[in-house]
């Protein structure tokens, strides 16, 4: 598993580059940036935010973590295409009908399904809340990092899109009493060997002090599920796995939604957003829980006080980014609870579908050309372009108040460097004190460029040597903006792993000042009182 970690996020990634920018205009080698197909067009197309309304509050993440729990929910025999599923949509309501699009290795192999809500639940992590033992397996195609497509239809090949057209294999009913959440389905065939699928579960009914959002964008970008991701792709003969700059014309550029997570059996990058909402359930909290495709689509209809990104949140579509900015625009508090955050931009190819009812549809087709966009994107509109945001005079440090830099190959130590700071109160920390470990894989850092706050405040700032070997600083960081709102960002991808590490993760490193910071933080977001230094 560490190997399959390191690739994934250390050696898919190297070839990172932070793009330069001079004054307002973007420039590419010196020449301003303009798009080969720019041309003055219309808007972008409009978000569905609901105008801020009240609605009734109902905190259940306190009362639904009493209830008895369960460490049987992980996976203890991993598949490796013996049995793989993927679900209809993302984010699910009370009610709702999800369909589980499920194959098995070999036809009619039994299999049991089994439904968990992830928490706290007595430091137990979970509760089961539906089982289904006993179902028959269709065999509609697999795929193993070693051994290839089986099965399966053959990639597009420009954009090596593999766009799965399994039948549903089973129609999960969401309770009407089933708490939002993170949930997962735990898949075991008969002999023994397991897979997840992971979906959400959202309140529409209530309004709650925290809109805590999951980032599925960037756990399908990561996934190289049918042979091609975005980072590289897997050899035909071999199973090698070839990274962008070993062959960058043999990556995907467009993904969909209808094929299992690659990673971490089915579950995506829950690794990173687990530990935080353990951590965060465990202190009774009251969470709304949504996807970023929620955010994209505009469908969340209630406010929140603060509105927290968990693990790592790279890729944002002009949908998603407005929604935030909208919320801190009308003073909602933002948290970003990792690093390299709203860095591509993507866009989605089937964004006007609709359901019977006249609803939009999720979305299922993920566009980025990311470095190839300049030249082979087709979109028209130059603001839409599939690039960094920082190339289309947006860069995040807009919103976060910092900017992704680099990557490192080992955790450096993070290092706190204003102690007197309000969120460190209660915490006796002293300037230079240490979290071993917790600056990882990535970090962000301040640019001091027109686009920083001019009122950001850096409360640690963690010397280190990255992956190009250049001297560097990662620094967590918060500002105010003028509608009274604050942005936090910490900076680190590692974030998680300070708080809880209940996956007992290598890298984890459980710290009580990073709780401590993010506790501060959070009953700021939801008015407790203290006082601000």
């Amino acid at each position: 598993m560490n190997e399959e970690k390191k690739r994934i996020h250390i050696s898919r990634r190297h070839f990172l580059k932070v793009a330069m920018l001079s004054g307002v205009m973007v420039t590419l080698g010196g020449i301003p940036f303009i798009h080969r197909n720019w041309k003055l067009a219309a808007a972008a197309p409009a978000l569905a935010m609901p105008a801020p309304k009240k609605f009734p509050r109902k905190p259940m993440i306190a009362a639904e973590n009493e209830k008895p729990g369960t460490a049987n929910w992980r996976v203890t025999k991993p598949a490796a295409g013996q049995i793989q599923g993927y679900a209809s949509a993302t984010s699910v309501t009370g009610g709702d009908t999800l369909q589980l699009h499920i194959s098995t290795q070999t036809q009619g192999q039994p299999y049991d399904l089994e439904v968990y809500r992830l928490g706290y639940y007595q430091g137990k992590g979970a509760r089961q809340v539906f089982s289904k033992k006993g179902l028959t397996g269709q065999a509609q195609g697999w795929w193993s990092q070693q051994e290839g497509r089986h099965g399966l239809p053959e990639p597009d090949p420009e954009t090596k899109l593999l766009d799965l057209g399994w039948k549903p294999s089973f129609e999960l009913v969401i309770g009407e009493d089933w708490v939002t959440g993170l949930y997962v389905v735990r898949l075991t065939e008969a002999n023994g060997y397991q897979s997840y699928i992971p979906f959400l579960v959202r309140d529409e009914q209530y309004e709650h002090d925290l809109m805590v959002q999951s980032s599925v964008t960037t756990w399908h970008a990561y996934s190289a599920w049918g042979g091609y991701g975005y980072y590289g792709h897997y050899g035909d003969e071999t199973g090698e796995y070839l990274e962008y700059d070993d062959d960058p014309k043999n990556v995907a550029v467009k993904i969909s939604y209808n094929r299992p997570y690659e990673q971490y059996s089915g579950s995506g990058d829950l690794y990173l957003e687990y530990p935080t909402v353990y951590w965060l359930e465990s202190k009774g909290y009251d969470i709304g829980y949504v996807t970023n495709i929620d955010t994209h689509l505009g469908r969340v209809p209630w406010t929140p006080k603060g509105f927290v990104s968990l693990g790592h949140d790279e890729y944002y579509s002009r949908q998603m980014r407005t929604y935030v900015e909208r919320l801190r625009d009308q003073g909602v508090h933002l948290a970003f609870f990792g690093a390299n955050d709203v860095y591509w931009q993507i866009r989605f190819e089937d964004d006007s579908m609709q359901t019977d009812a006249g609803e939009r549809r999720e979305p299922k087709l993920q566009v980025c050309y990311k470095y190839r966009a300049i030249e082979e994107d087709p979109v028209e509109q130059r603001k839409l372009l599939t690039t960094e945001w920082r190339k289309i005079n947006e860069p995040e440090n807009q919103l976060l108040g910092q900017m992704y830099e680099g990557l490192v190959s080992q955790g450096y130590d993070w290092v706190v460097s204003n102690p007197n700071h309000w969120l460190y109160q209660g915490l006796r920390v002293q300037k230079g004190e240490a979290v071993k470990g917790l600056v990882g894989w990535e970090y962000d850092t301040v640019t001091n460029d027109i686009f920083t706050p001019a009122n950001l405040d850096i409360i640690a700032a963690s010397p280190l040597v990255n992956t190009k070997g250049k001297k560097a600083e990662a620094h967590t960081t918060i500002y105010r903006y003028w509608t009274n709102a604050l942005v936090f960002d910490a900076g680190t991808i590692y974030w998680c792993f300070g708080l809880a590490n209940p996956w007992e993760d290598a890298r984890g490193n459980v710290s009580e000042i990073i709780q401590g910071v993010t506790a501060n933080l959070l009953n700021r977001f939801v008015d407790v009182q203290q006082k601000e230094s």
